[in-house]
């Protein structure tokens, strides 16, 4: 990770993408709005860069701010990334929920937190000090592994 991660403001015109980037493990904040005076308040006060949509909000924000270029998803996480350097990323390290950073855990103390089956067959967890949510690696985080390796191979 590098030593002054980018700190990140999605606006709702790119909500999906929050979730996304923070899978990445980069830190960002979801701002369910579109005005300019608010957004440009919370980022200036938190430090973040906005991400949007709007080529109206970004052109206010000026510098501030990052239009996406893409209506697509991926599209929008490869120009994210492609923005701030593949090192900013450190992938499954936030809670794609929360923002928070994971911590990993005990396996001994998800015992009943998460379902019998995963509990018998995976031996790491993570943990949200803030949502109280669990993460292990199973087969839904090979798939996410799979399309984060594959935008981060397209922007060596």
């Amino acid at each position: 990770m590098s030593d002054n991660p980018p700190r990140l403001l999605v606006d709702r015109t790119a909500g999906r993408l929050a979730r996304w980037l923070r899978i990445l493990g980069l830190d960002v904040e979801y701002a369910p709005t579109c005005d300019p005076a608010i957004l440009a308040r919370e980022a200036r006060q938190s430090g973040r860069r906005v991400l949007t949509r709007s080529k109206v909000l970004s052109e206010r924000l000026g510098c501030g701010a990052l239009l996406l270029a893409s209506d697509d998803v991926t599209a929008q996480v490869r120009q994210v990334v492609s923005e701030v350097g593949p090192a900013a990323c450190e992938a499954f390290s936030r809670c794609n929920l929360c923002n928070a950073r994971l911590s990993e855990v005990p396996r001994a103390s998800v015992e009943g937190r998460v379902p019998a089956y995963v509990f018998k067959h995976h031996d790491r967890f993570a943990a949200c000090p803030v949502c109280g949510r669990y993460f292990w690696q199973g087969t839904h985080w090979q798939h996410m592994l799979g399309t984060i390796e594959g935008i981060l191979r397209e922007k060596r």
